[in-house]
């Protein structure tokens, strides 16, 4: 399209089965979308408004065509997530753009200061440090890193995306956070007393939120454009894999 003047394209023909692994397939379409990527970063208004035709739609611009291969990206993610719960596996509906209703979000978050009390009831502050595999968090660490991402990110970002038009969110890594100090040595009744109280206020929040707000949209480096119930959808799943987490560090904890 953007080297001929209005190509006509065939019909693509469905193809066989790919037996080749999981991980080459991940990274041949990583390296083809990160061509893709440099290509439309280039271009200008003229080259946006290039046309191809479609055996299938007739006439389309450049930009209505990238657009089709959003929406083909997000109907094979959830189909992806539908596999995914049918395995038993942890859900990536947020990935997905397979949003809960809000409603839905609040009751999930609601239980998860409790589910966390009891993931360190009853251990000694030792036992709370203690790491299952060196490398690993402790039972601190994840209490600590919940915190962070519950006062720093979650709800600051969904009250930008309220008041913002589209705001662009910086990808997070937990691993400079973990590299700041030695969090292990934070109290767990303390993060957790802390977090209890910002869950409620991020809980209080989703129900406040005018009709329609759920699909304001913001644009994260990791998820793209994503409205805020996609974005919301996204902490009940952190909470699930955190909690998950911390089982974990408390069986090794308890020698299990």
């Amino acid at each position: 399209m953007l080297a001929e003047v209005r190509p006509r394209f065939d019909k693509a023909r469905p193809a066989a089965g790919d037996h080749t692994d999981l991980p080459t397939l991940v990274a041949a379409f990583a390296s083809a979308r990160e061509q893709v990527i440099k290509m439309v970063r280039t271009l200008d208004d003229a080259g946006w408004a290039r046309e191809g035709i479609s055996p299938s739609r007739g006439p389309l611009s450049v930009e209505t065509y990238a657009a089709t291969m959003d929406a083909h990206d997000t109907e094979h993610l959830r189909q992806i997530q539908d596999v995914r719960a049918t395995l038993g596996l942890l859900p990536k509906r947020c990935e997905a753009r397979a949003p809960m209703t809000l409603p839905e979000v609040v009751t999930a978050m609601e239980a998860t200061a409790s589910r966390l009390a009891a993931a360190g009831a009853g251990l000694s502050e030792t036992q709370r440090r203690h790491r299952a595999r060196p490398g690993e968090w402790c039972l601190n660490e994840v209490m600590a890193h919940l915190l962070h991402t519950e006062t720093e990110l979650f709800l600051p970002r969904m009250r930008r995306m309220v008041v913002e038009e589209r705001p662009a969110f910086e990808s997070f890594s937990p691993e400079p956070w973990a590299r700041e100090r030695d969090h292990s040595l934070d109290s767990f009744d303390t993060s957790l007393a802390a977090f209890g109280r910002a869950r409620a206020a991020t809980c209080a929040f989703l129900r406040g939120l005018a009709p329609g707000a759920g699909e304001r949209l913001g644009l994260s480096t990791y998820f793209g454009p994503v409205t805020l119930a996609q974005y919301a959808t996204h902490m009940p799943e952190h909470d699930l894999e955190h909690l998950q987490q911390t089982a974990g560090c408390r069986r090794a904890a308890l020698g299990g």
